[in-house]
């Protein structure tokens, strides 16, 4: 009998030698895991927390207690040079904190999971693939540590137990960005862990040989470049530049866009690809190189948010307004910030966006969300201080001068500033955070009824749910009413052959998440001059910048 010295107890002792040989295992897996981000590129990238450097500081969680937990995965800050950059106003916060109510709207339903509260782990991306998949590992830490604790004995006969155990998670919500999703796929079906995005888009991650365990409830890339030809065609545009973003969402749909567009005799008249360590610098020479090409105007952009961004400042640098007609994917989308600063270059884009519909009981959730009460989102402080340009203190009071930070900030935050906005400014990916989560849940409590004996609360055979039966027997075949827009149900589906579905046509073996929708007008449009309808299967058009909005009914 060996005995080894523990980092935790030193006189703890290994009762079998199989315990070794599955330590053995497990280190080597964990190194294995731990290769993959290093090869994945971004060796020197640091968490937000710990700009100093030193990567073993233990990473931010935003959670909710529960008795099945839900991991998530979301881009509460964007990406840095060689760490997490600024806090995301546009798409980090309020998605988290859409998956937190969901959850909270979920436990106070006594039909759905009864006797079960659900509970969160969230987690920070910082849109960067390497980070996800380092903070992804804790997803499946668990794994590792499940050595049976009767296998250890403790010097005075006590049993051997762990200082804090690692949390479990039964299937996690993510990523946004592809080119994290593609990464965390591939780390979580190796745990066999079900992973829905709400927004991650890349024709590659219908590959279900590849990603058998990853799902989404939006549509793939193929519809959009296929939607960005017709709108090219339907003007009778037939010579165009494209740029698109490096990274799968970019690349994979600017081929299907390339490859739908020799289809219909649309010439290309220059390509350029937008780095994912783009500076100012960057973005000038693409505008360079499109200036270089006069007679295309027309400019399909297939890029991130911050892509669209950068593209449009350049071109705000050169006094490019009217120069370029810009068709854009939904990275750029019914985003305020690509405009914000760009409001004459960008005159006249035509962007794309999946039909969602406003949660109006999550609108009222997050406007009333202050720092005092908000301790469950580690992030919110600093949302806060960013969004109303103050600085927080927690002992603050109105006439205590020293309140001010000069150093950052001119005001110190009261805790009671609002943010005033329409309910049409809510987060488009909200609703899809909403159907990911209910999805989950809606699994969950069938797989209940089923193996529960009374149906109510967690009992034995629920206690370590198998990943793998919850998605092939449960998340597969949920179906289920959602409450926008009216007469809409959400389920996922296995295609088999070519079909069509209320104007979308699938791909043959593909497996996606869609929305079903009663069957509506061929396009639908409120007659404004300024607005442009393209006449394609329920279309809509949406009264901003000339923003199309294309639904995704019945997406596969």
């Amino acid at each position: 009998m060996a005995t080894l010295a523990s980092p935790r107890a030193s006189h703890v002792q290994f009762r079998h030698y199989r315990c070794f040989r599955l330590l053995l295992w497990q280190v080597a897996a964990l190194s294995f895991l731990l290769a993959l981000t290093a090869t994945s590129g971004d060796l020197a990238f640091q968490p937000v927390g710990d700009r100093s450097g030193n990567s073993s500081k233990k990473s931010k969680v935003a959670s909710i207690d529960g008795e099945i937990i839900l991991g998530g995965l979301f881009p509460v800050h964007d990406k840095g040079e060689k760490m997490c950059g600024r806090i995301n106003l546009d798409r980090g916060i309020e998605r988290l904190e859409a998956m937190l109510y969901t959850i909270d709207e979920i436990n106070a339903n006594p039909e759905l999971l009864p006797g079960i509260k659900l509970g969160a782990s969230v987690l920070d991306t910082c849109g960067r693939a390497p980070y996800a998949l380092e903070q992804s590992l804790e997803f499946i830490r668990a794994s590792f540590t499940s050595l049976d604790a009767t296998e250890f004995v403790c010097p005075d006969g006590s049993e051997a137990r762990p200082k804090a155990a690692p949390t479990t998670v039964v299937g996690v919500v993510g990523g946004s960005y592809s080119t994290v999703s593609i990464q965390v796929a591939n780390l979580l079906r190796l745990f066999k862990i079900p992973q829905i995005s709400y927004a991650s888009t890349s024709a590659s991650l219908s590959d279900k040989q590849r990603y058998d365990y990853f799902i989404r409830t939006v549509p793939p890339d193929t519809l959009q470049a296929k939607a960005l030809v017709d709108i090219v065609q339907e003007f009778n545009w037939t010579y165009v530049s494209i740029v698109h973003s490096e990274g799968e969402y970019g690349e994979s749909g600017i081929d299907f866009f390339k490859h739908e567009a020799k289809a219909k005799n649309i010439c290309i008249a220059a390509s350029k690809e937008i780095s994912l360590r783009a500076t100012n610098a960057t973005y000038d020479e693409v505008i360079k190189e499109l200036l270089e090409k006069p007679e295309a105007r027309v400019v399909i952009v297939f890029v991130r948010s911050e892509d669209a961004t950068g593209l449009l400042n350049a071109a705000t640098r050169r006094g490019l307004a009217g120069k370029f007609v810009w068709i854009a994917s939904d990275g750029w989308g019914n985003r305020l910030a690509p405009v914000k600063n760009n409001p004459l270059v960008a005159q006249g884009a035509i962007t794309l966006e999946l039909q969602s519909t406003a949660i109006s009981g999550f609108e009222d959730y997050f406007l009333n969300l202050n720092p005092r009460s908000n301790d469950r989102n580690p992030w919110f402080v600093e949302y806060w201080e960013e969004e109303h340009k103050c600085t927080w203190n927690r002992g603050y009071t109105p006439n205590n001068p020293l309140n001010i930070n000069f150093l950052s900030r001119s005001r110190a935050c009261r805790g009671d500033e609002r943010i005033n906005r329409k309910i049409t400014s809510q987060e488009n990916k909200v609703q899809f955070i909403y159907d990911a989560v209910y999805a989950f849940a809606h699994a969950l409590h069938n797989m209940q009824q089923d193996v529960c004996l009374l149906g109510y609360g967690l009992c034995r055979a629920m206690s370590n749910i198998d990943g793998e039966k919850l998605l092939r027997n449960y998340l597969l075949n949920v179906s289920f009413e959602v409450g926008s827009p009216i007469n809409s149900k959400l389920l996922f589906m296995e295609v088999k052959k070519m079909v069509t579905l209320e104007g979308a046509v699938s791909q043959s073996g593909v497996l996606e998440a869609g929305r079903v929708f009663v069957p509506q007008a061929s396009w639908v449009c409120v007659p404004q001059s300024s607005w442009v309808c393209v006449p394609q299967a329920s279309w809509v058009c949406v009264p901003q910048a000339s923003w199309v909005s294309v639904p995704q009914a019945g997406w596969v």
